[in-house]
């Protein structure tokens, strides 16, 4: 009896362990406040025959002035959109947002979301069949969040279109105390997993170990995952052992071909004197940490995912459509990791 009760176990457990076939659409976000992809952008998702566009039409800030929500950075659209390609509108809403507005102000808030959406829509032509909310959830504000979640649901312009709403993966791992927002559908988020203000040699982008912490129990979570991967890299800046801020439009490559910076260890570097560099003030001794994503990352992460995700409908988003980001990946290499989840 013994002899097959182990075996019964270790039989489940193979199969918990084996690769869940997947159909996969493929898609990228577009995070810019203009959008005009470039000839070089357009040709590589054209190559890896990506099927969605995420468009993030503006974010939804908190006004402390007048007390009110209000749209920041919206939009603008000047390229044509590419047939074929489905639109999916994607609007951020800031904690500060989720924070402050009453419980009173909740459905007007989601009737000002989609008109927002709407009138975008409408004026370039898109007719989503999806309509995504990207918002940073926490404990204490779940409940305002999720009555937004559910007004928008019932605005007569969400009728027969799919709400769906990204996750982190805190909130995957902390299920009982996040809650589960009221979606069709959620986009797990798996990147920023690191604390990026702790000084260190860690990547705070993607680590598979510290994702395999959260998502252990990703397979029984009750909403259909799709799943979001990093692109993109930075430099953070550090003084002693205080965060300074990221060093925008500052690649590890700039840094790594600089002789201001000396290598203390595999991505991080030491100023050598005080002076100003591309806009930003060093100070002998400041650590520069570099962080990128290695197509070795972007596989143990789809690997490991596509294993525990258990819906068969899948959309696999890269983050983001960007020309200088793209260049650094073989159009086989993010073709490879989109197999993966097949």
């Amino acid at each position: 009896m013994l002899r097959i009760i182990s075996f019964v176990l270790a039989l489940s457990t193979l199969v918990s362990c084996q690769h869940r076939q997947h159909e996969v659409t493929r898609g990228f976000y577009y995070w810019k406040t203009v959008y005009k992809p470039t000839q070089f952008e357009q040709q590589r998702l054209s190559e890896l025959k990506v099927q969605h566009t995420y468009l993030r039409l503006c974010d939804i800030d908190w006004n402390h002035h007048t007390n009110q929500p209000y749209p920041v950075a919206v939009v603008r659209i000047q390229h044509t959109l590419p047939r074929g390609m489905t639109i999916v509108p994607v609007v951020f809403v800031t904690q500060a947002t989720i924070n402050n507005v009453s419980k009173n102000s909740i459905t007007n808030l989601s009737q000002r979301i989609a008109s927002l959406i709407q009138t975008i829509c409408t004026y370039a032509s898109i007719k989503p069949a999806e309509v995504q909310i990207d918002c940073d959830w926490t404990s204490t504000n779940k409940g305002a969040y999720f009555a937004l979640l559910r007004a928008l649901k019932q605005h007569p312009y969400m009728v027969g279109k799919t709400l769906s709403c990204t996750i982190r993966m805190h909130q995957v791992k902390y299920i009982v105390s996040s809650g589960i927002p009221p979606a069709d559908r959620g986009l797990l988020m798996c990147y920023n997993m690191g604390n990026t203000r702790k000084t260190g040699n860690h990547n705070s982008i993607l680590d598979t170990k510290t994702a395999q912490q959260y998502l252990s129990g990703i397979g029984s979570y009750p909403l259909p995952l799709d799943i979001a991967l990093p692109l993109f890299s930075w430099t953070l800046q550090f003084r002693e052992t205080r965060f300074v801020g990221i060093l925008r439009d500052v690649t590890p490559e700039m840094v790594k071909n600089s002789t201001l910076f000396t290598v203390k260890n595999r991505n991080e570097y030491l100023s050598v004197k005080d002076t100003t560099w591309n806009g930003y003030e060093l100070r002998t001794g400041d650590r520069i940490r570099t962080e990128a994503v290695t197509p070795h990352d972007l596989k143990k992460m789809a690997a490991y995912t596509a294993q525990r995700i258990k819906n068969t409908e899948i959309a696999v988003i890269y983050f983001s459509c960007d020309s200088l980001t793209l260049s650094k990946y073989l159009t086989n290499e993010l073709e490879t990791v989109y197999n993966t989840y097949l």
